[in-house]
């Protein structure tokens, strides 16, 4: 069987059920309902996947589809959506991130009547965006939004970009769709604008967690992610022709739901506010549109969101990114040892980098490097391999015991662009020991000690 969204809930549920939270109370997304649950379970510091199995769709009645969340609320999810051992959540899961991201997989046509995601199909007007449950998550939220990939073929050459993006209903045919300048989305909705034509889209809203992985890895424009994807999910993915455009276009056979739509031509309109990744609104803007054509969708399919600016969010965004960061200064600092971009600064703007220095100007060349793979980035620790860069009390203490504040910290000017009120400097902080300082030696435990006492059984 191919790998989907149910075969990975059921493999969950079989050896992790402590991991999945069902909930079978009626649960109204629209009135902030799914949003307001997922986060008193984040300040109790309780992270499961939330599968809400009776939630009101956009018309208030009760949802054909149940609403899943927190698929990727911790680095152990994302080690299982790989079928590593949730333990190897740390280096291991960056390490494999890193290696799957320069790898293609193969990809498959199957016919449209083996495609799950053809078992029910809604064209015209029955192709109607208020059937699915669409929470409102913020207060200040314009409307509710979809929060899942889109996916994008080039008009030029045969490859497809898929990427997260939001997409606020703005009513049963049609929706906005938040394609920023630094997105390859952006500049194939540019190349279709400049040929005057509309530009093929879908949205899935649903398919197994290492699908949705690979979307967040920063490949080149021009990256079959399609092949991406199938490098993830270890095996070939599966396509099959969509419903609007035929072979022209295929889509991921074995996804939940998903909605085809056409971006006309130099049209934009009016979008956000939004509670957005590192916790404030994005504010009021035009974007561009989505007119929907067709509805896909398998008999059992249950729709997925993201919880904005939430750990769920952090996590998805940020190990992929720490692949690629690892794969981009390991060609000029061989000596890298872990790469994380930790959930205090939202796995965007912060990032923690550890390394056996071989040269004094391994620092610098390994910060500037982070800063030239991340467009949000705005702050690089660099510390020793002896400070684990996955524990944040190990990275703050090597800042205020490695660091002479009057030598180790590099402002670089305007690296930063995409969001202007976060300013354009960034700050490269070394945090490694200098050799002429005298730093005295680390604390240690003998290995032998911590491997002949065993605690578990007591705790």
């Amino acid at each position: 069987m191919a790998k989907d969204l149910h075969s990975f809930l059921g493999s969950l549920a079989r050896k992790h059920p402590e991991q999945l939270l069902r909930v079978s109370d009626a649960i109204d997304p629209n009135e902030f309902e799914t949003a307001a649950f997922l986060e008193h379970l984040d300040r109790r510091n309780i992270h499961k996947s939330v599968l809400f199995e009776n939630v009101k769709n956009l018309r208030g009645e009760r949802s054909r589809f149940p609403l899943l969340y927190n698929l990727f609320v911790t680095r152990a999810m994302c080690a299982l959506a790989l079928d590593l051992p949730p333990t190897l959540d740390r280096i291991e899961l960056t390490k494999e991130f890193a290696l799957r991201e320069q790898k293609l997989g193969e990809t498959i046509v199957i016919p449209a009547k083996e495609a799950p995601c053809k078992q029910h199909v809604l064209r015209g007007e029955r192709a109607d965006l208020h059937m699915l449950p669409v929470g409102m998550q913020h207060k200040q939220d314009v409307g509710p939004y979809l929060t899942m990939v889109c996916g994008m073929k080039s008009p030029h050459h045969d490859f497809y970009d898929l990427t997260f993006t939001k997409n606020l209903v703005k009513n049963q045919k049609r929706l906005s769709i938040s394609a920023h300048a630094h997105h390859h989305l952006g500049v194939l909705i540019g190349e279709y604008e400049a040929l005057q034509r509309r530009a093929p889209v879908i949205i899935v809203l649903g398919h197994h967690p290492a699908f949705n992985l690979s979307t967040c890895c920063l490949t080149p424009y021009g990256n079959s992610d399609y092949a991406t994807a199938a490098a993830f999910l270890g095996e070939p993915l599966r396509l099959t022709a969509s419903e609007t455009w035929g072979d022209a276009f295929l889509v991921p056979a074995d996804a939940e739901i998903i909605i085809e739509g056409e971006i006309p031509p130099n049209v934009r309109e009016s979008q956000n506010p939004f509670g957005e990744i590192l916790g404030y609104y994005q504010p009021q803007g035009l974007k561009p549109v989505i007119e929907v054509t067709a509805v896909t969708y398998r008999h059992d399919a249950i729709a997925q969101g993201i919880f904005p600016g939430h750990a769920e969010h952090w996590t998805l965004g940020g190990i992929p990114k720490e692949g690629s960061i690892y794969n981009a200064i390991k060609k000029n600092v061989p000596g890298v040892c872990a790469v994380h971009l930790p959930p205090s600064g939202c796995g965007r703007v912060s990032c923690y980098i550890s390394l056996k220095k071989e040269f004094e100007n391994d620092v610098t060349k390994a910060g500037m490097q982070a800063f030239i793979e991340v467009p949000n980035l705005k702050f690089v620790v660099v510390v020793d391999e002896d400070v684990d860069v996955y524990n944040e009390r190990e990275v703050l203490w090597a800042m205020v015991t490695r660091t002479w504040w009057d030598k180790d910290v590099r402002i670089i000017d305007k690296v930063q662009s995409f969001r202007r009120w976060l300013g354009e400097a960034g700050a490269i902080v070394d945090a490694t020991r200098v050799a002429e300082r005298g730093i005295p030696a680390k604390n240690e435990i003998p290995a032998e000690a911590l491997d002949r006492v065993r605690v578990d059984r007591f705790l």
